[in-house]
Protein backbone atom coordinates (compact mmCIF):
# COMPACT_ATOMS: atom_id res chain seq x y z
CA UNK A 1 0.00 0.00 0.00
CA UNK A 2 2.93 2.28 0.89
CA UNK A 3 4.30 1.63 -2.47
CA UNK A 4 1.16 3.09 -4.41
CA UNK A 5 0.64 5.75 -2.60
CA UNK A 6 4.00 6.80 -3.52
CA UNK A 7 3.59 5.77 -6.96
CA UNK A 8 0.37 8.17 -6.93
CA UNK A 9 2.18 10.86 -5.68
CA UNK A 10 4.87 10.37 -8.10
CA UNK A 11 2.53 10.37 -11.07
CA UNK A 12 0.51 13.45 -9.47
CA UNK A 13 3.61 15.47 -8.63
CA UNK A 14 4.93 15.22 -12.35
CA UNK A 15 1.64 16.29 -13.62
CA UNK A 16 2.12 19.21 -11.17
CA UNK A 17 5.91 19.88 -11.99
CA UNK A 18 4.88 20.63 -15.20
CA UNK A 19 2.75 23.56 -14.37
CA UNK A 20 4.57 24.82 -10.98
CA UNK A 21 7.98 25.10 -12.76
CA UNK A 22 10.00 25.52 -10.31
CA UNK A 23 9.39 22.25 -9.04
CA UNK A 24 12.71 19.85 -9.86
CA UNK A 25 11.66 16.97 -12.13
CA UNK A 26 15.09 15.70 -13.00
CA UNK A 27 15.92 15.37 -9.19
CA UNK A 28 12.56 13.52 -8.61
CA UNK A 29 12.73 10.66 -11.28
CA UNK A 30 16.17 10.32 -10.24
CA UNK A 31 15.44 9.50 -6.31
CA UNK A 32 11.88 7.68 -7.83
CA UNK A 33 14.72 5.22 -9.77
CA UNK A 34 16.90 4.98 -7.11
CA UNK A 35 13.61 4.25 -5.03
CA UNK A 36 11.68 1.81 -7.44
CA UNK A 37 13.80 1.04 -10.43
CA UNK A 38 13.65 2.24 -13.72
CA UNK A 39 10.34 0.64 -15.72
CA UNK A 40 7.85 1.10 -12.97
CA UNK A 41 9.55 4.50 -12.66
CA UNK A 42 9.56 5.18 -16.09
CA UNK A 43 5.80 4.47 -17.11
CA UNK A 44 4.55 6.36 -13.92
CA UNK A 45 6.94 9.53 -14.16
CA UNK A 46 6.42 9.38 -17.66
CA UNK A 47 2.98 8.99 -17.66
CA UNK A 48 2.31 12.02 -15.50
CA UNK A 49 5.04 13.95 -17.70
CA UNK A 50 2.60 12.77 -20.39
CA UNK A 51 -0.35 14.28 -19.33
CA UNK A 52 0.93 17.92 -17.59
CA UNK A 53 2.30 18.62 -20.89
CA UNK A 54 -1.01 17.62 -22.16
CA UNK A 55 -2.42 20.24 -19.78
CA UNK A 56 -0.35 23.28 -20.37
CA UNK A 57 -0.35 22.60 -24.04
CA UNK A 58 -4.14 23.08 -23.38
CA UNK A 59 -3.64 26.03 -20.95
CA UNK A 60 -1.36 27.56 -23.97
CA UNK A 61 -4.48 27.48 -25.96
CA UNK A 62 -6.65 28.66 -23.73
CA UNK A 63 -4.52 31.80 -23.17
CA UNK A 64 -4.14 32.26 -26.66
CA UNK A 65 -7.91 32.23 -27.30
CA UNK A 66 -8.76 34.47 -24.40
CA UNK A 67 -5.56 37.48 -25.06
CA UNK A 68 -6.03 36.80 -29.13
CA UNK A 69 -5.75 41.15 -29.52
CA UNK A 70 -1.88 40.37 -27.12
CA UNK A 71 -1.08 37.91 -29.58
CA UNK A 72 -2.06 39.88 -32.31
CA UNK A 73 0.64 42.17 -32.08
CA UNK A 74 3.93 42.36 -34.56
CA UNK A 75 6.62 40.76 -31.92
CA UNK A 76 4.38 38.11 -30.73
CA UNK A 77 3.24 37.05 -34.01
CA UNK A 78 6.72 36.74 -35.11
CA UNK A 79 7.67 34.80 -31.75
CA UNK A 80 4.96 32.28 -32.56
CA UNK A 81 5.72 32.04 -36.08
CA UNK A 82 8.91 31.24 -35.56
CA UNK A 83 8.06 28.40 -33.31
CA UNK A 84 5.17 27.40 -35.76
CA UNK A 85 8.44 27.04 -37.84
CA UNK A 86 10.62 24.85 -35.65
CA UNK A 87 8.30 23.52 -33.31
CA UNK A 88 8.82 19.79 -33.81
CA UNK A 89 12.12 20.47 -33.15
CA UNK A 90 11.41 22.29 -30.22
CA UNK A 91 9.53 19.68 -29.19
CA UNK A 92 12.31 17.36 -29.91
CA UNK A 93 15.10 19.54 -27.14
CA UNK A 94 12.31 18.17 -24.24
CA UNK A 95 13.84 14.80 -24.33
CA UNK A 96 17.11 16.40 -22.90
CA UNK A 97 17.08 16.67 -19.07
CA UNK A 98 17.10 20.77 -17.69
CA UNK A 99 15.36 22.26 -21.04
CA UNK A 100 11.95 24.48 -20.85
CA UNK A 101 9.74 21.96 -21.47
CA UNK A 102 7.30 22.99 -19.54
CA UNK A 103 7.61 26.65 -21.29
CA UNK A 104 7.48 24.48 -24.71
CA UNK A 105 4.56 23.00 -23.80
CA UNK A 106 2.74 26.08 -22.94
CA UNK A 107 3.94 27.74 -26.15
CA UNK A 108 3.11 24.97 -28.20
CA UNK A 109 -0.58 25.48 -27.38
CA UNK A 110 -0.20 29.06 -28.16
CA UNK A 111 1.55 28.35 -31.20
CA UNK A 112 -1.23 25.94 -32.07
CA UNK A 113 1.36 22.90 -32.53
CA UNK A 114 -0.99 20.27 -34.41
CA UNK A 115 -2.04 18.08 -31.43
CA UNK A 116 -1.13 14.81 -32.86
CA UNK A 117 1.97 16.43 -33.82
CA UNK A 118 2.51 17.88 -29.93
CA UNK A 119 0.58 14.11 -28.28
CA UNK A 120 3.30 12.08 -30.27
CA UNK A 121 6.34 14.24 -29.75
CA UNK A 122 5.11 14.22 -26.39
CA UNK A 123 4.76 10.95 -25.79
CA UNK A 124 8.24 9.75 -26.88
CA UNK A 125 10.04 12.41 -25.36
CA UNK A 126 7.92 12.25 -21.95
CA UNK A 127 9.01 8.02 -21.60
CA UNK A 128 12.36 8.41 -22.87
CA UNK A 129 13.53 11.21 -20.52
CA UNK A 130 12.50 9.52 -17.48
CA UNK A 131 13.53 6.44 -18.43
CA UNK A 132 17.40 8.06 -18.79
CA UNK A 133 16.31 10.05 -15.57
CA UNK A 134 15.39 6.79 -13.72
CA UNK A 135 18.70 4.70 -15.26
CA UNK A 136 20.76 7.15 -13.24
CA UNK A 137 18.79 7.28 -10.26
CA UNK A 138 19.30 3.25 -9.85
CA UNK A 139 22.79 3.72 -11.02
CA UNK A 140 23.60 6.23 -8.13
CA UNK A 141 26.04 4.34 -5.93
CA UNK A 142 27.80 6.56 -4.08
CA UNK A 143 29.00 10.18 -4.70
CA UNK A 144 31.51 9.74 -7.84
CA UNK A 145 28.42 8.31 -9.43
CA UNK A 146 26.22 10.93 -8.17
CA UNK A 147 28.68 13.84 -9.56
CA UNK A 148 29.53 12.28 -13.21
CA UNK A 149 25.81 11.84 -13.64
CA UNK A 150 24.94 15.45 -12.10
CA UNK A 151 27.90 16.28 -14.84
CA UNK A 152 25.89 14.21 -18.02
CA UNK A 153 22.86 16.11 -16.95
CA UNK A 154 24.78 19.43 -17.12
CA UNK A 155 25.83 18.52 -20.40
CA UNK A 156 22.92 18.06 -21.68
CA UNK A 157 21.60 21.03 -20.72
CA UNK A 158 24.04 22.52 -22.75
CA UNK A 159 23.68 20.62 -26.09
CA UNK A 160 19.86 21.45 -25.91
CA UNK A 161 20.82 25.27 -25.29
CA UNK A 162 23.50 25.08 -28.14
CA UNK A 163 20.96 23.44 -30.43
CA UNK A 164 18.05 26.33 -30.12
CA UNK A 165 20.60 28.58 -30.02
CA UNK A 166 21.92 27.66 -33.53
CA UNK A 167 18.56 26.53 -34.91
CA UNK A 168 17.25 30.31 -33.94
CA UNK A 169 20.45 32.15 -34.75
CA UNK A 170 19.67 33.90 -38.08
CA UNK A 171 22.75 34.23 -40.34
CA UNK A 172 25.07 38.01 -40.82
Amino acid sequence: METLLGLAGLFAIMIVQVIVPPIPAELIVLGAGKTYGVWTTTLVAGSGLFVGSVAVYWIGISIQQKFRRFFDGEKIRKILGAFKEYGAFVLWIRILPYNPSDAISYAAGMARVPKKTFYAISLVTSFIRCALLAWFGENIRDLKDAFAILTLLLLSALIAWALLYRKNRKPN
